[in-house]
């Protein structure tokens, strides 16, 4: 769905002086007041790791103000419960933005592992002429509009020139715009659509927009193109002449250099920067599938991680072991320090020397309060070997806690709401969630079966297995 433009129509520009080097963005809405806006850009588009760049509370009045530090155009998205606001930022610069009512994310959404927040384009009040969201707005509506005009001319019975002749007529209102950003986003929307209607060559579209052309990072529209030409590319480059080494180059001798060596047999994959980028798109790929062993992918990752020369692809291969690493079986249990409630902060570290049976909850699922019955008689017998602490996601903690002490649940119950990324963390899809957490910090299980499941037995067969 094309993400929609809220229009804002004001009749004074409100003065404001940005700090140097800082993009700001600010506003009011009174729906806001007392909730945090967090902001995200994409720290990659190969692995979709989100960053962090900016955060700030909204005050009684409904006022805010976020300062980001960002040194080139990219897509922002802002959190803003059940939507999510896309904006596109320059450096530098001062953005007098306008939100929708807040709508807070239902329980249902909460619950729900399919849920996605409705997409929009920010609007900003007085943009300039250069401004590249009102670009990109205009862009995608005549776009989308050619596409569904031309359907049937596009994608049933695509005749090359008339596919062209479509992106010319789309070209003519957009090609007089001073910005590189825009130009590169326009370019590679074109050619994905050349590329899914008639142009399905992959090399030739390798050599014409890839191979030896500069790579935009940021740019959204170019990255789709990328990682739809791309994706599962190791898998289908093994079974050609030119890329047979490929398997063992990675699964025996687990060398990126090698690897890049067989991707260069190619003529539409010459250039160093883009072997490099197919390699670590055909990594994380492959890591979810089984055609190559985890712990050869891993190494072959490391190895980019530490020697390549672009910090961009040292930060994907980065991005691209986190995001594998996070919550398996393993590796250490994902950090929290969350309020319980005494209000006193908790931490995944003073559980260390005890087995942890970590369990997300809510008291408005129904599995998860059946489950609460089986968790109070599993305490009771495993109370000094093993901690039960639950973290509650509900919205309000203090019902939470009158249902614990009425039923008598007297093991350590947090509020997500000092944290609620430790959900994400995780990787917490659906409720109630376990885990079990080792003597040293690591996952025992991840997930963990539920106690309905006979987690007691399967808990006595790990702990009497470290007795000898």
């Amino acid at each position: 769905m094309r993400v929609k433009l809220i229009v804002a129509i004001a009749l004074f520009c409100i003065p404001f002086i940005a700090d140097a080097q800082k993009t700001v963005l600010f506003g009011t809405n009174p729906t806001y007041r007392g909730q945090t806006i967090n902001v995200y850009s994409c720290s990659d588009y190969i692995s979709g790791t989100k960053k962090l760049v900016g955060s700030a509370e909204a005050d009684s009045a409904g006022n805010f103000r976020i300062e980001i530090d960002i040194d080139r155009t990219c897509r922002l998205t802002l959190d803003l419960g059940r939507m999510s606001g896309i904006l596109y930022a320059d450096t530098s610069m001062t953005y007098n933005i306008v939100l929708p009512d807040f709508r807070p994310k239902t329980k249902g959404d909460i619950l729900n592992p399919y849920f996605e927040p409705d997409e929009f384009l920010v609007g900003i009040k007085n943009p300039d002429r250069y401004n590249i969201n009102m670009y990109v707005d205009m862009f995608d509506y005549y776009y989308e509009e050619q596409l569904e005009r031309n359907y049937y001319t596009l994608f049933k019975k695509p005749v090359p020139a008339a596919v062209d002749s479509i992106i010319g007529e789309i070209e003519q209102s957009f090609d007089t715009i001073p910005n590189e950003f825009f130009r590169t986003y326009r370019e590679y929307k074109y050619a994905w659509l050349k590329f899914v209607s008639y142009m399905r060559d992959w090399r030739y579209m390798s050599r014409e927009y890839f191979d030896g052309h500069q790579v935009a990072y940021e740019n959204p529209a170019y990255m789709d193109l990328f990682n739809q030409m791309f994706t599962n590319f190791l898998k289908f480059y093994m079974n050609t002449r030119e890329g047979e080494r490929i398997y063992s180059d990675i699964a025996l001798a687990k060398s990126p250099v090698k690897a890049k060596q067989t991707l260069s047999n190619s003529l539409a994959i010459t250039n160093d920067t883009l072997q490099e980028m197919v390699l670590l798109k055909g990594i994380h790929d492959a890591l979810y599938d089984c055609y190559f062993t985890t712990n050869s992918l891993l190494i072959a990752l490391d190895s980019i991680k530490s020697t390549s020369k672009i910090q961009q692809h040292r930060q994907i291969a980065q991005n691209i072991e986190q995001k594998n690493q996070i919550a398996r079986v393993g590796t250490m249990a994902p950090e929290f320090c969350l309020a319980d409630t005494a209000g006193v902060f908790r931490s995944v570290d003073e559980y260390k020397g005890k087995y942890v049976y970590l369990n997300f909850v809510s008291i408005d699922n129904y599995t998860c309060v059946q489950d609460l019955e089986q968790l109070k008689l599993l305490n009771e017998k495993t109370k000094g070997v093993m901690d039960v602490v639950s973290i509650a996601i509900d919205d309000d903690f203090d019902s939470v806690k009158k249902m614990f002490k009425r039923n008598g649940y007297n093991w350590t119950l947090l509020d997500v709401k000092g944290d609620k990324s430790v959900v994400d963390r995780y990787k917490v899809k659906v409720y109630p969630s376990y885990f079990l957490i080792d003597t040293d910090g690591t996952l025992c299980m991840s997930p963990a079966i539920s106690p309905s499941e006979d987690f007691e037995s399967r808990f006595k067969q790990i702990f009497q297995s470290r007795q000898h």
